[in-house]
């Protein structure tokens, strides 16, 4: 679905992103990990079309879509959900999820919209009130209902865990996970590892701008230098973590 070759990118003459490849195929999740710094934001903003690469290939079904406007690669059914719950504050949580579906069907949009709510309860509660009186985590879970009910085909989100406390985080993995079992590829960056592995995949280890490490999430579980970095897991001669 989506092939990532040699991607080179950054911002003006600071380089970030140095000879990336990767794929996506329908109802993967892969994880991106990787300290601050490395460039999985750049990234996505480089696949999304926000940032323009200085070389390489983006292919959506075959077709390069390197160079191509925000909205045009959103209109081929790719959507990116930034960090930090950006959603339209004056709106109602009504509106916000209206937005979404604004080339949905009414009853694909009713359905999609219908378990959004049933898997957040508290934005039914708060659905005629402005997203602005939402709290962080509800914004977040708005975001990523907002993006669900508009069907994309690709999914790409940036740390969709940021500033949220960990009792918040199983709904918004547990959508993540319904989203790939209807066949949405997803490409997520997240630092909450312990949880975010487990839905995944597979997953890839950025350092440097570059690809270090990619496996599946099983054995990136094992590895290492995943369990002590990034699960704060010691490690043992049997690779338990007793």
């Amino acid at each position: 679905m989506l092939d990532v070759q040699g991607l080179f990118s950054g911002y003006g003459r600071l380089p970030i992103l140095r000879d990336v490849s990767l794929s996506l195929a329908p109802g993967e999740i892969v994880l991106v990990l990787g300290p601050n710094g490395v460039g999985k934001t750049t990234l996505l903003k480089s696949i999304a079309g926000f940032i323009r690469p200085s070389a390489g290939s983006v292919r959506l079904d075959g077709r390069e879509i390197l160079g191509r406007a925000p909205e045009e690669i959103a209109q081929k059914g790719l959507r990116f959900v930034f960090e930090g719950h950006r959603v339209f504050p004056e709106l109602t949580v009504a509106d916000n999820i209206r937005l979404g579906g604004m080339l949905s069907t009414k009853g694909e949009f009713e359905t999609r919209s219908g378990r959004v709510l049933d898997l957040f309860p508290m934005l039914k509660q708060k659905y005629r009130q402005p997203a602005r009186d939402l709290s962080g985590g509800q914004q977040q879970m708005l975001a990523l209902s907002q993006a669900f009910v508009a069907k994309p085909r690709i999914l790409l989100c940036d740390e969709p865990s940021l500033g949220l406390a960990q009792a918040v985080l199983p709904p918004i993995f547990e959508l993540l996970s319904l989203w790939a079992s209807e066949g949405t590829g997803i490409l997520i960056v997240e630092q909450y590892v312990d949880v975010a592995l487990p839905i995944a995949t597979r997953g890839l280890v950025m350092e440097n701008g570059a690809i270090s490490l990619e496996g599946s999430s099983s054995e990136l579980a094992a590895d290492p230098r995943v369990r002590q970095i990034y699960l704060g897991l010691e490690n043992d001669e049997d690779g338990s973590g007793a």
